[in-house]
């Protein structure tokens, strides 16, 4: 339009506004130029500082800025926070661990029942012997969930993975777990990985076990 603007004002066409991104850009340019001015003097021997001229900042592009500022510094105040709440859960929870791994297996299974009901779920325990691979059987939105349970110092292996997914399928459930007190080899991660099984080791109990705590508390 800057034809149109001449032929109706000829030379004397009023100048449209610098946006903010003009503003900046122009900033950057000026600044680059200062820093060539500056190599220049140096090489020459001219050690004058040159003073920049530096574009005055669009109010609204201050304000952005400035929230940017403020949004990142939050962020990072969150996240520092959520870190130490996670470190306290895993230390606090994880003495409730130990004292798990001092159960007996059916202890154990008893427990888990009362703390999945606490978290919604109806729970079916199953026989004590000839379970087929499953321990517990959760019920909730339509859904149910085979759970092979494994009170576990160790590493837990494929074994306990492959039991699940025999109980899943005998039970007719749609998904199976491994709950333990302890951890999971590699190939136990592998395969639960592969047969879409979800592992719970002793970080995720500890983290179940302060939900239902904090519930209870509040």
């Amino acid at each position: 339009m800057n034809w149109l603007s001449k032929l109706i004002f000829g030379d004397d066409a009023p100048a449209k506004p610098a946006t903010a991104q003009e503003l900046q850009a122009q900033h950057v340019r000026d600044s680059l130029a200062f820093a060539k001015q500056q190599q220049k003097n140096r090489l020459s021997g001219n050690q004058t500082p040159v003073t920049p001229q530096a574009a005055p900042l669009d109010p609204k592009a201050r304000h952005l800025r400035d929230t940017l500022a403020f949004a990142k510094q939050q962020q990072q105040t969150l996240r520092h926070k959520q870190q130490e709440q996670e470190r306290w859960q895993r230390h606090y929870g994880s003495l409730h661990i130990d004292e798990l791994k001092k159960l007996s297996g059916v202890e154990f299974e008893q427990y888990l029942a009362e703390l999945f009901t606490n978290h919604g779920y109806q729970v079916e325990l199953t026989p004590t012997t000839g379970d087929y691979g499953a321990d517990l059987i959760l019920h909730k939105d339509q859904l149910r969930t085979a759970v092979q349970a494994k009170c576990y110092s160790g590493s837990v292996g494929v074994a306990a993975v492959q039991e699940a997914l025999s109980g899943m399928a005998y039970y007719g459930c749609h998904s199976a777990w491994v709950v333990t007190t302890g951890n999971y080899t590699s190939n136990a991660v592998e395969l639960a990985r592969q047969s879409k099984v979800r592992l719970l080791g002793s970080d995720e109990l500890g983290k179940l076990i302060l939900l239902v705590q904090n519930s209870t508390a509040n």
